[in-house]
């Protein structure tokens, strides 16, 4: 619970801790509008470096309310693009298939013919014999743009520490990058810079970040790897040309993930086995009916992360738990604009007297005009920028910590905090109305103030 409660209480110290310069900011700004003519400019950073009193209560609750409204607008935007990039991770593109050939059955032969250009392959060798549909048979189909195939097997590395199983994924390099859900922070190299580092050597491979560590490997380093494709065991030596700290459809769990160039596993192994199809696919894609698209005369096995999403977003938790959000996000901006009008009301009714010896002694209604118009603006903002500033802060600092999950998917891919500014600039807009409505307001009542009345209210006091 303290999750919650700290942000709120950081934001609050450090708004007081603001506040207590403001009366030094203010009066640095009226050394320098007292070169100009600018009388409202000078007559309003004057009145606010010597009477902070006035307006804390006001700015403290502006900041507040605006800093929270960052706060929890930020936290539903992290929350929604997480759940985005947590469905990509477990499935790795806009859409998978499951290839397992067309059919399998045993065979005595020794015989291994590969057509890799389009991506129809036939194996025949000692035990199972797939037959693979042609990537062109993807490729053809409306509202898929890109095809790659990916390879997923189990497989043991021997260190100094001793053995390890693992994951090794064979990719097609070339167009991996292309496809594949990638983000900046699952490894210190670009996605393109690790697939042209496959390209340079073939039997490279990529490793985790945490096992070159534990290990001390070095870039250029060998390993050996044993990679099992149902049943028959393929020793590689690989060659470490690149690191990570995730990878799409890896978690750590699993164990370390190999990631190399599947067609140097087939030539290894001296055949293709069944691999899975990952696909780029056009923003308005129908995947129900990709899904159900005959490709072969039998519908495959399919998952993407869009029909996911689409059922995780109409839980009626995570709807409660958005709708609370949204909730807050607006009482906080209306509580904020009702807060910040009362007080420029009751602030005029408290300095009428004032208002009236200023007009008295010559001071015109532009004048006048001028300096509630920048009282009023270096009150929103500053409380806008402060409360921007500390909502964006408090935002980066405490949403990653509000990452929990029963399960190890639920954690993977880590937040990547994003700072909902559409919201944010909304408010603004808010505040810019409030501007508008509050001096209007004041204006008014200025015109109809009459001075006589003003100073006999003064010369009773």
């Amino acid at each position: 619970p303290l999750l919650f409660l700290v942000p709120a209480m950081g934001i609050f110290a450090l708004t007081l801790f603001f506040l207590r310069l403001m009366p030094a900011i203010m009066g640095i700004i009226a050394w320098i509008a007292a070169r100009t003519r600018a009388v409202g400019l000078l007559m309003a950073t004057r009145h606010l470096a010597r009477t902070p009193g006035f307006y804390t209560t006001p700015l403290i609750l502006l900041v507040l309310t605006l800093s929270l409204s960052a706060f929890t607008a930020s936290l539903a935007y992290t929350l929604d693009t997480h759940l985005n990039d947590q469905m990509r991770y477990k499935i790795g593109a806009d859409m998978r298939f499951v290839d397992l050939g067309e059919g399998a059955r045993d065979t005595g032969s020794s015989f291994a013919s590969e057509q890799t250009a389009t991506g129809d392959t036939t194996t025949e060798s000692e035990g199972p014999r797939w037959f693979f549909r042609p990537l062109t048979d993807y490729r053809s189909v409306v509202g898929v743009e890109q095809v790659t195939r990916v390879g997923r097997f189990p497989a043991a590395v021997r260190m100094s520490t001793g053995g390890k199983n693992g994951v090794f994924m064979g990719i097609d390099r070339a167009e991996f990058g292309q496809i594949a859900f990638w983000r900046a922070d699952f490894a210190s190299e670009s996605l393109g810079e690790l697939m042209n580092a496959l390209a340079v050597t073939r039997n490279g491979v990529l490793v985790p970040r945490s096992l070159m560590n534990e290990q001390a490997l070095l870039i250029g380093d060998s390993i050996r790897v044993n990679v099992s494709t149902y049943g028959q065991n393929n020793e590689m030596d690989l060659k470490v040309v690149g690191h990570f700290e995730l990878f799409p459809m890896w978690y750590p769990s699993e164990g370390p993930l190999f990631v190399g160039n599947l067609d140097y596993l087939f030539e290894s192994a001296g055949g293709q086995f069944p691999y899975s199809v990952w696909l780029k696919t056009a923003p308005d894609a129908d995947y129900a009916a990709l899904g159900n698209k005959d490709l072969s005369g039998q519908p495959l096995d399919w998952k993407a992360p869009a029909v996911d999403i689409l059922a995780e977003q109409q839980l009626p938790e995570r709807q409660g738990l958005f709708g609370l959000l949204s909730v807050g996000f607006a009482a906080a901006a209306v509580l904020t604009v009702l807060g910040f009008l009362l007080y420029a009301l009751f602030s005029f009714r408290r300095r009428f007297i004032e208002f009236g010896v200023l007009r008295a002694v010559g001071l015109s209604a532009a004048q006048m005009t001028a300096f509630l118009g920048w009282e009023l603006a270096f009150l929103i903002l500053t409380g806008g920028a402060l409360g921007t500033g500390l909502g964006a802060v408090v935002s980066k600092f405490f949403i990653p910590l509000l990452q929990i999950g029963a399960d190890e998917a639920s954690r993977i891919p880590p937040y990547s905090v994003d700072i909902a500014w559409p919201a944010i600039f909304r408010v603004y807009a808010l505040f810019g109305v409030l501007f508008v409505v509050a001096l209007a307001i004041l204006v008014m009542m200025l015109r109809r103030m009459k001075i006589f009345q003003a100073i006999k209210l003064g010369e009773t006091a």
